[in-house]
């Protein structure tokens, strides 16, 4: 299994993601019972965390093959989805593998299937910041968590998630704690501020000095609102200015 994880993290790369691994009971430590996943304690998991390469190497060239598709999301949902089913049906063809994504819901509970965050702090992909992290904020106002990657800042995203029910990492093996990248309270409580009031602007990317960030044509569509992405993909298309 160690050549086929190598395997899936050299054509992620190649694509713009980066791999990490977990603990399935990792995760289930730390979320509530409404979010547990149904696997033993060792499975292996891995997140598939999207770089600020992704979008020039994965969803571009996706475009371009399949410009006449019809889709019913997000294309940028769909180019993702399309990479992790070329791994499934590739590298890990004989493997058992549960899949999820970060836009999708149960359709009973319409919470999300997996917390994204959590598996990216439990992982040690990024630091998953939340109120219970700060002091002196607001007790009446509700501030929700973001997760800050040491290498992108904000600049970056969790896509998918594979649960392989029947590999499992040894026993012995702990949770590698993610690289708290913003200490301190007073920093902490700007980013939680900056992410939860104005986020659109993206100075909570930014808490940091990242190695690289978002091309200006991905903060583009990024900024767009999703009704109106498909003018800038069909602009991409035909060699107009998005």
């Amino acid at each position: 299994m160690d050549a086929k994880l190598n395997e899936v993290r050299d054509q992620a790369e190649s694509r713009g993601f980066v791999t990490y691994t977990f603990k399935v009971g990792w995760y289930n430590d730390a979320v509530g019972n409404a979010f547990k996943l149904p696997f033993e304690y060792d499975a292996l998991g891995v997140l598939l965390l999207s770089s600020p390469d992704m979008f020039e190497l994965n969803f571009l060239p996706y475009l371009k093959n399949n410009p006449t598709q019809e889709v019913h999301r997000d294309p940028l949902d769909c180019s993702v989805a399309d990479f992790v089913s070329h791994l499934k049906e590739s590298i890990l063809k004989n493997e058992a593998v549960e899949t999820y994504f970060d836009y999708e819901k149960d359709p009973q509970t319409r919470r999300p299937r997996i917390l994204m965050q959590t598996v990216g702090h439990v992982s040690g992909a990024a630091f998953y910041y939340q109120q219970m992290h700060v002091t002196d904020s607001e007790p009446s106002k509700k501030l929700y968590g973001v997760s800050i990657h040491p290498d992108y800042g904000g600049w970056f995203a969790f896509r998918s998630v594979m649960v392989f029910p029947r590999h499992f990492l040894p026993r012995d093996i702990s949770p590698k704690p993610p690289v708290d990248v913003v200490p301190g309270n007073e920093d902490r409580l700007k980013l939680l501020l900056l992410f939860n009031d104005h986020w659109k602007d993206n100075r909570f990317r930014d808490i940091i000095q990242p190695q690289k960030r978002y091309s200006e044509l991905q903060q583009k569509y990024f900024n767009t609102l999703p009704a109106d992405r498909k003018i800038l993909v069909n602009n991409y298309l035909s060699g107009l200015p998005p």
